[in-house]
């Protein structure tokens, strides 16, 4: 008798098997149309399961049935299928090669919708490699084919995605019409989840040009619609974007219970990094009263979060806040000790990022400065001097150029008195 795990490996060993034929051989089309939906639905299982390791053999296995047998539409399915596990498994080069071609097989066939859809996901993995000119390129030859689909779901998905781009990189007047493309969409798809999603960012686009109450209102209408769904975690995120939205108000007190809120939430969504960056605000709106025992207490309990989740980003900002707090204390030497250890976590989380290494060696070198450590503060300046012009962004060479010219100015001894003539 053959043993179970016999059979299983004999079982994959087939699936993978491709479709051989040598030149000018006839393909034998219903045994490889079998095989061909055998290797689907066992990759399809796979993928669902979140075996994607697994899945990406079998899709490619069957990608190759597919190409034999001159089937184009299902040919580009499992192209597209290795090109999501790609994605999943970080390997966003790859992912991008697999979908082009996708995309190549779906303009063929003259699918405008899939292969709209194809540039979508090509552009979320060419922003999540830091093309953000590029994925945004591809978002806006991906969006008018995405508007001739059937599905137009992922029209409005893709014009979220572009909005929030395209308010990150400081241009939200070019997105307002993509929000409000999406937010018509939504409302024509009785799509409740997406609607939701377009008020958050419609919020977003609100808030960064400068119209809060607006920006409040979206929110609000936002966070009313995912606790309705269950969404506890996008509620949650909407009750920070309030609070943020009313310090810019001028509203500190009523910002404060907004935070507040939102940290009890986190706290019991087990979200220790966005529960971190509620304390970093709770802290500075307390430091902002020179409430200075509250704003140490917040401050210290975001840097504990943010390390228990480890989540060195968010305990990077929390311990620069912490600083802020133990400086506005006099207490130098101890807000040198707490950038210290920022700027060895930059080291790993924005090893390409020169501008935001950069920035935290300048605050680190100015507290050198105040707790007397001069020597020290000049080891910074050179540092940042270095990662500047290694950089090439004339403007951040800039920056630490007059960093350096502040620090001389200080150092200069005051002139003697001059005698009386």
């Amino acid at each position: 008798m053959v043993c179970r795990v016999t059979l299983a490996r004999l079982s994959l060993a087939i699936l993978l098997i491709g479709v051989k034929h040598s030149a000018g051989q006839e393909v034998d089309k219903g045994r490889a149309e079998v095989q061909a939906a055998g290797q689907a639905t066992e990759a399809d299982r796979l993928f669902k399961l979140g075996q994607f390791d697994a899945a990406l053999p079998i899709y490619e296995a069957e990608r190759a049935s597919r190409a034999a047998l001159g089937d184009v539409g299902y040919e580009a399915y499992a192209l597209r299928a290795i090109g999501l596990c790609q994605a999943e498994l970080g390997d966003d080069e790859s992912a991008i090669e697999s979908l082009n071609s996708a995309r190549a097989l779906d303009l063929k066939r003259e699918d405008r919708g899939y292969a709209g859809y194809d540039d979508f996901l090509i552009a979320q993995a060419e922003l999540r490699l830091g093309r953000f000119d590029k994925g945004i390129a591809t978002l806006l030859r991906g969006v008018p084919l995405l508007s001739q689909a059937v599905d137009r779901d992922h029209e409005a998905d893709a014009r979220l995605v572009l909005t929030r781009t395209l308010v990150a990189l400081g241009r939200a007047e070019e997105a307002r019409p993509h929000v409000d493309r999406a937010m018509a969409l939504a409302s024509e798809l009785n799509d409740a989840w997406r609607l939701a999603d377009a008020w958050a960012s419609s919020g977003q686009v609100e808030g960064a040009l400068g119209r809060i109450s607006p920006a409040i209102e979206r929110f609000s209408d936002a966070q009313e619609a995912f606790e309705q769904q269950g969404r506890a975690a996008e509620a949650a995120w909407m009750e920070t974007a309030t609070a943020s939205s009313l310090v810019l108000l001028g509203r500190p007190e009523l910002a404060m219970a907004r935070f507040e809120e939102a940290a009890k939430l986190h706290e019991h969504l087990e979200d220790g990094g966005s529960l971190s960056e509620d304390l970093s605000a709770i802290a500075g709106l307390h430091l902002e009263a020179r409430r200075l025992d509250d704003a140490l207490k917040a401050a210290g309990r975001a840097v504990d979060e943010a390390t228990k989740a480890d989540d060195r980003p968010k305990e990077v900002e929390a311990r620069v806040r912490l600083a802020q707090v133990q400086g506005a204390r006099d207490d130098w030497p101890g807000a040198v000790a707490t950038l210290d250890e920022a700027v060895a976590l930059i080291r790993q989380v924005a090893r390409d990022d020169p501008a935001e290494r950069v920035r935290l060696l300048l605050t680190l070198a100015d507290a050198n400065h105040r707790a007397q450590l001069d020597a020290a503060a000049l080891e910074r300046l050179d540092s940042a001097r270095a990662i500047a012009e290694e950089s090439k962004l004339a403007p951040l060479v800039e920056v630490v150029a007059e960093a350096r010219r502040r620090f001389d100015a200080r150092e200069k001894p005051p002139e003697a008195p001059k005698p009386h003539q």
